[in-house]
């Protein structure tokens, strides 16, 4: 017994003799105190390691009990002759390793920001050793609002100065390269117009500015927030908003990038054509009034235009005093246009057109009222129910001829009218006024011949003779050479005076028809003939009753023309 034990003295003397102070061993830790940690190295006495060395800048534990541990041998207690070992010598051995060889490759470490010194800040690697970090190199992009903002915080750095022990670092240098990194990623993302994720940044003018992976900001106008029309565009969306967009258009020389969220969606007038066709009814509610027209929403996104035209029949009307921004409506869809995105609805074709219900109530020879709205030296337009004109020619307002109309007619008053004739589908109607009262010519026809004696009233005088109204709206035309004896090289204008001297308006005569053509309304008389034959007359009158007693010719001439 006693040389077995004497044996493994001889062996842990060896052990002993074979470990000196510099070495790297390894052992594992038997005990943590609170002042000093007890490490089996495989020597007779177990090693002593500053328990401070084990923990964390925290203040945790690294290791426990029972834990391998890999430390350096730094010395021996004078007191034991246990050797005194060390962690964090060790740890500063690798971690300047790690630092010259992150130096040498350009590839990033990890430091923790200990403290803000004067042009920059303190910052430890592994807990081991302590670099700077300049403050110009601090950020990327974005400033710190205060020095102090960084301190106690990890960052990925890049050495970028490297003398014996001491090392500079760069924050912006790892950052700049990850941003690139990362901007080439979000550049092929959107060059392949694929589905981006983003952030709302904050509102501008016309829309919203977005920010992609904290890389690249983007503009998202109102007009792409929805297929739907949004009332308040300005709050649709709040800052912190996380939102999906698709690239819509991408400069990359400036970097300029539109954004859109409806295009993320199912597009609305896809299939539109399948849904809906022309003449087809559809509802929908008033979502836009302008002067020229409504627009409605058929469904969501789906908006059809009602011209101002297509609100109601008759006169144009203002489409705001007719419609309002949340009315319901049944309209009638004239125009589908998938390609372009457009439908045209019609309002006033749900209902009977004014001509329709004028061609249901009304026929040829109809009694019909109507307002003069115009009158023109050919005729006028007569408005006869709401929407529906008619057209009074000249020649139909009397029997006779008239010069003016305005002589009949009056602007803004109603009169009764016959309808001649009508079409629909041109939308005319032809009225008339003399047709109220029967033809005046055919009483003319069947009364009188050429030949018979007619009194008339005299209505018109004028250089070619005169004209005298035998029944109303007919007239009788006097010739001038057949009113006045031997006027033939008389001026136009000794004509009319004398001729107006001779006969006044309204005078009663008596003509003899020399022309009768009613179908032509052509009515002639001769003054002079009647003239002659009643002196022919007076003089058989005066041959029969100068037996009887004295009666002088110029006498009974006088007589029989008194009546004229």
């Amino acid at each position: 017994m006693q040389d077995q034990t004497q044996t493994l003295e001889e062996y842990l003397d060896k052990q002993i003799a074979s470990v000196k102070i510099g070495d790297i061993v390894k052992g594992t830790i038997v005990k943590i105190g609170e002042e000093f940690s007890f490490i089996d190295i495989g020597l007779k006495a177990e090693a002593i390691l500053p328990t401070k060395e084990i923990l964390s800048e925290d203040g945790e534990l690294l290791f426990n009990e029972g834990d391998e541990i890999k430390v350096a041998v730094v010395g021996r207690d004078r007191d034991t002759g246990s050797f005194v070992l060390s962690y964090s010598k060790l740890k500063r051995q690798e971690a300047q390793k790690a630092i010259k060889e992150a130096y040498e490759k350009g590839t990033p470490i990890k430091v923790k920001v200990i403290s803000a010194i004067k042009g920059g800040y303190k910052v430890r690697f592994m807990g081991a050793v302590e670099g700077f970090l300049p403050f110009s190199q601090s950020y990327f992009r974005e400033r710190p609002a205060s020095p102090e903002d960084l301190v106690g915080k990890f960052l990925e750095v890049e050495v970028i100065q490297l003398k014996d022990r001491d090392f500079v670092v760069s924050y912006r240098k790892v950052a700049e390269k990850e941003h690139e990194r990362l901007k080439k990623q979000v550049v092929e993302k959107i060059e392949r117009g694929e589905v981006l994720t983003g952030k709302v940044k904050k509102g501008v003018k016309g829309g919203f500015l977005v920010d992609i992976d904290g890389i690249i900001t983007g503009y998202l106008p109102y007009a792409e927030l929805s297929w739907e029309r949004i009332k308040e565009p300005t709050s649709y969306l709040k800052e912190g908003d996380k939102v999906k967009v698709k690239p819509i258009f991408w400069d990359p020389g400036k970097e300029r990038l539109k954004l859109s969220i409806k295009a993320t969606l199912p597009d609305p007038w896809d299939g539109i054509e399948y849904r809906y066709s022309v003449g087809d009814k559809v509802k929908g509610q008033i979502v836009q009034v302008y002067n020229f027209g409504a627009f409605a929403e058929i469904e969501p996104g789906v908006e059809g235009l009602i011209p101002a035209s297509e609100i109601c029949w008759g006169k144009r009307v203002k489409p705001e005093e007719v419609l309002k921004e949340g009315d319901a409506v049944e309209a009638l869809i004239l125009e589908l246009n998938p390609h372009d995105r457009k439908m045209l609805l019609s309002l006033r074709r749900l209902e009977p057109s004014p001509w329709e219900r004028f061609t249901s109530e009304t026929k040829k020879g109809d009694i019909v009222t109507g307002k003069v709205v115009k009158l023109m030296d050919y005729g006028a337009f007569v408005e006869l129910s709401y929407g529906v004109k008619g057209f009074l020619h000249i020649s139909n307002v009397s029997w006779s001829r008239v010069k003016d109309i305005k002589e009949k007619l009056e602007e803004g008053k109603e009169y009764n009218f016959k309808v001649l004739d009508f079409d629909p589908k041109k939308q005319r109607v032809e009225l008339s006024l003399k047709h109220l009262k029967p033809d005046p010519w055919k009483e003319i026809e069947n009364q009188y011949k050429v030949g018979d004696v007619i009194e008339g009233k005299v209505a018109e005088i004028f250089e070619k003779g005169i004209r005298i109204e035998v029944l109303p709206d007919v007239y009788c035309f006097i010739p001038a050479s057949e009113a006045i004896e031997g006027i033939r090289r008389w001026s136009p204008q000794k004509v009319k005076e004398t001729l107006e001297e001779k006969f006044k308006l309204g005078d009663k005569i008596k003509v003899k028809i020399t022309e009768l053509a009613p179908e032509e309304r052509r009515f002639v008389g001769s003054y002079l003939k009647y003239k002659e034959e009643a002196e022919k007359a007076s003089a058989k009158e005066f041959l029969k009753t100068s037996k009887k007693g004295v009666i002088t010719l110029g006498e009974l001439l006088k007589q029989k023309l008194g009546e004229v």
